[in-house]
Parts: structure tokens; C-alpha cells; sequence
């Protein structure tokens, strides 16, 4: 999964900008932590400790509890954090000012089980390519695959399909098994020495409403 990196979320435009992405799940450095707002409930995700820690915080009826809590901190993710660092779980965490905000919010401090989950200091930048490069490596094909800047996807195999977020995936776990090989107007992808997929390397065939910024992965599953 392609997950964006943002810098900060530190006021109201910046928050409202988050949750209008059709996914509101970002990683951003300041505080580190990972932020999901895909539900009712807010779901931060700290890496300021040797072993991450998640807050899950919200309502089960509606989003209204999370983003009260939100404003109450005036917008701000570095001052919800340091609040939420300071709450004793152990006790009635509700009778905490912080989150007194509205009479329906929960808070649950939690372990997160996710085998891949990582700071955004170990992301690797994937920007779209802006020329064709004149030899394909595992960098150049991760940056077309990870921005869609392809046509016509074709398996070249015919016992097996794989889509691009297949061959993506393991481009960044296996890198050096992977190499592009021109063959015009295609480009095969072959991985240890078996082609099997191609594609038409296009750098406008970005689909609607894909960002064009760079996208971020962790490095770690390289």
C-alpha cells in the first residue's frame, strides 16, 4: 500500500485537506506517528518509543467526538499527542480534561499488531518519473509502477496474471530480482530471467485523481 507522508497537520486547512483524500491515512514526521481517520474513530499511531503505540479515539454513532477533540487541541496533531502521552489508561482516562470534550468520546491505548508498520524516517520517496530513463533498474520501474505512468498492462505468462500492484509489491521486497528490458514500444519486466508481464512506459497515462506527488513507502520492505 502506497502510504503519503505529510509533514504536519498543525491547523484546520490542513486537517480538512486530510480527511477530503479519498483515503485519509498518511504518515506524517512531525510529531512521527501515523495517522487513519477512515472511520468514526481517529486512530494515532506514535513512534516516539522504542515499540509503537496506538490511540484509538472516537465514537462508535459519529466522527463529531474525534473532531471536537481535534479542535480542542486547536488543530493542532503535536499538542493531541503530548496530551495523550500525559493520560493515565490505567485510571478513568475520561475524567482527563483533554478528553472531556464530549460525552460520547472513548480512548483506548493499544500495542499495534501490523508486521509493516514503520516511522516516516524509514520511507523511501517514489516521485514520478519527469523523462524516460534510458536504462530501467529497480528504482526507475518502482517510480513508473508506484505513479502509473504505464498503458496497456499485459501478462506475459499464461499461467499466471499479475496485476501491478503485485509486481510492485515485489519489486520493493525483492528489488534486485527484478530489471526492465526494451523492446519496443514495450517494456518487458522480467524477474530472474523470466519476463513476466509488459507495458507501454507512458508519463501522462496518470489516471484522474491520482496525486501526482511523490509517494512514499517504507524502505524496510525493499
Amino acid at each position: 500500500m502506497i502510504v503519503r507522508v505529510l509533514p504536519q497537520l498543525e491547523s484546520r486547512e490542513e486537517w480538512i485537506a486530510f480527511c477530503r483524500r479519498e483515503v485519509p491515512y498518511c504518515l506524517v514526521d512531525t510529531p512521527a506517528c501515523l495517522v487513519d481517520f477512515q472511520s468514526h474513530f481517529l486512530q494515532l499511531t506514535l513512534f516516539n518509543h522504542p515499540q509503537p503505540i496506538r490511540y484509538t479515539l472516537g465514537s462508535r454513532r459519529s466522527m463529531d467526538p474525534a473532531w471536537q477533540l481535534i479542535k480542542r487541541c486547536d488543530w493542532s496533531l503535536k499538542t493531541l499527542a503530548t496530551g495523550l502521552e500525559t493520560l493515565d489508561f490505567g485510571g478513568n482516562v475520561r475524567d482527563n480534561d483533554l478528553l472531556g470534550v464530549h460525552t460520547d468520546l472513548s480512548a483506548r491505548r493499544s500495542r499495534p499488531r501490523d508486521l509493516h508498520l514503520h516511522a516516516p524516517g524509514c520511507s523511501e520517496s517514489l516521485p514520478p518519473l519527469q523523462t524516460l530513463p534510458s536504462r530501467w533498474d529497480s528504482l526507475t520501474l518502482k517510480r513508473m509502477l508506484a505513479n502509473r505512468q504505464f498503458r496497456d498492462w499485459r501478462s506475459e505468462q499464461d499461467e499466471a496474471t499479475l496485476g501491478p500492484a503485485a509486481v510492485l509489491l515485489d519489486l520493493l521486497e525483492n528489488g534486485q530480482d527484478w530489471e526492465g528490458i526494451p523492446s519496443r514500444p514495450r517494456l518487458q519486466l522480467g524477474c530472474r530471467g523470466k519476463v513476466l508481464v509488459s507495458l507501454i512506459a507512458d508519463l501522462n497515462a496518470m489516471p484522474s485523481g491520482h496525486a501526482s506527488g511523490p509517494a512514499s513507502l517504507p524502505a524496510l520492505l525493499r
